[in-house]
């Protein structure tokens, strides 16, 4: 039986917010709070009654999950469209959640991204960067903990919209540059992060 008290903490978070896209501070996009645990994500999959589709092992601290549809309300018209959602995590931690939008054909990945890139611009303003190479367009919007990207790929006909948390980000790239380097650096706050349930930033906590 997993944590009680955490399960309980992450459903207030969950219904709390209201809106599946983060707002500047929310750390809970597409409903589940970024630095959970696996197992609480499992936890408000299961309370949601969403099927997983892909529950995948990459490597020893690389885990991903796609779940159809969303666990919360989304402020667009997705109906009829065949919606995911997918979270990354890093040693145990959420460091990513996606939505993502699968089409049949290219008219339709190009109104799911035409859709998000509108979507995101009214509420964010203009991306911080963009970028296009062959089959695949991205749009970038930097916030204070989290990146949000806009990945669209005509070739799968997919469109992607992930979050990324940077503190957990940060600790994974520090990771695979000691793994390189093949050195293996002792960082205390570092530890105290993914071993401890620290989640958000000194800034954010109590909120």
């Amino acid at each position: 039986m997993r944590r009680k008290a955490g399960y309980i903490l992450t459903v207030i978070i969950l219904f709390a917010g209201g809106h599946a896209f983060a707002q500047q501070g929310d750390l809970s996009p597409l409903g589940f709070k970024f630095g959970i645990s696996v197992g609480d994500a499992e936890d408000v999959i299961e309370s949601s009654g969403r099927r997983v589709m892909e529950n995948n092992v990459d490597s020893k601290k690389i885990r991903t999950i796609i779940i159809q549809g969303t666990i919360v309300d989304i402020p667009l018209d997705l109906e009829g469209k065949d919606v995911r959602t997918g979270l990354e995590f890093y040693d145990k931690k959420l460091l990513s959640s996606s939505l993502i939008l699968v089409s049949q054909d290219s008219l339709g990945e190009s109104e799911n991204r035409t859709m998000l890139r509108k979507y995101l611009t009214d509420k964010y303003g203009e991306p911080t960067s963009s970028d296009s190479m062959l089959y695949f367009k991205t749009w970038t919007w930097q916030m204070p903990d989290v990146k949000l990207v806009l990945h669209s790929n005509d070739k799968d006909k997919l469109v992607k919209l992930q979050y990324t948390y940077k503190p957990v980000q940060e600790v994974k790239l520090e990771d695979e540059l000691d793994d390189a380097r093949g050195t293996e650096q002792s960082d205390p706050a570092k530890q105290m992060f993914l071993e401890g349930d620290y989640s958000k930033p000194t800034a954010y906590r109590g909120q």
